[in-house]
């Protein structure tokens, strides 16, 4: 049920350790992600843009797209699930909007960003970012939306990358002020980052990117960062094996010889396999 993963969710919030996010795109991997033990499954913009559309992260998902493969992925598994609600799919309004269909579709916690997106005419590749006051209006937009208070909103930025250390920590801040649970961070590069980051905030992290020094977990925890994203290996891990397979398969591989595919107890695990023979005996077969 929803509140047993929100539950979940706010406690590796609440916690002092810092747990590795899996990445879940679709419902078979948000069950790979619950064989594996993981408690908080990442949904990513990109990674739903991805699988719904097979396009880029660029802003050409609909809000109804995202939340209907979040539904799917959360009736799926037992997994945490925080969702990149992006900049909100609008203004203030459809934030309110955003947080109704994924708080509807069972999500444990969504982010919400203050880039102004989609990318306008003549804007060049360089993010551009809502003002302060607005992206601070956004959040408590979002928490006015929200029914369960159980579901975590975290305030978003990347202005770190962009803008700088000192204009990231404004904008944190402000969102901690609006009443935000935590703060998301993605991009960040460097222990010197993390650290300006960690020091000018009070409110739990979630950090993702960054180079080999940030993935040390005892690093990451004392820095109160408890949910940490290295980036989503296995999605493009994914794709790189359909590739090599249906190649291989094409070209007259044996089929036999094929190495990494999913075996029978595997299969039947991700698809409950076991489950729906018993209520077909039950059900169908009496």
């Amino acid at each position: 049920m929803p509140s047993a993963k929100r539950a979940k969710f706010r406690a590796v919030l609440a916690g002092a350790r810092c747990v590795t996010a899996g990445s879940v795109w679709d419902p078979v991997s948000a069950r790979v992600a619950d064989r594996l033990g993981v408690e908080v499954g990442l949904m990513g913009g990109s990674l739903a843009s991805f699988a719904v559309l097979g396009a880029p992260d660029a802003i050409l998902l609909t809000l109804t797209e995202l939340a209907e493969q979040a539904r799917r992925a959360c009736r799926a598994s037992r997994v945490a699930l925080l969702v990149d609600a992006d900049h909100g799919y609008g203004n203030a309004l459809n934030v309110m909007r955003t947080v109704e269909e994924l708080e509807n579709a069972g999500v444990a916690a969504l982010t919400i960003e203050d880039t102004l997106l989609p990318q306008a005419y003549g804007a060049g590749a360089k993010p551009q970012f809502t003002s302060v006051d607005e992206g601070a209006a956004k959040m408590k937009a979002a928490l006015a939306a929200r029914r369960d208070p159980g579901l975590a909103i975290l305030g978003r930025t990347s202005a770190a990358s962009v803008t700088g250390l000192g204009d990231a920590v404004r904008r944190l801040n402000a969102y901690e002020e609006a009443g935000v649970d935590a703060l998301m961070v993605p991009g960040v590069k460097s222990r010197a980052e993390l650290d300006r980051i960690s020091a000018g905030t009070k409110l739990p992290l979630v950090v993702g990117g960054g180079g080999p020094e940030l993935a040390d977990p005892a690093y990451l925890a004392s820095r109160r960062v408890r949910v940490f994203s290295p980036g989503h290996q296995a999605f493009a891990a994914s794709v790189q094996a359909i590739h090599e397979t249906m190649k291989a398969v094409r070209d007259g591989a044996p089929v036999a010889g094929l190495s990494g595919i999913a075996g029978k107890e595997l299969m039947d695990w991700v698809t409950r396999a076991d489950a729906y023979d018993a209520h077909a005996k039950r059900f169908l077969r009496e």
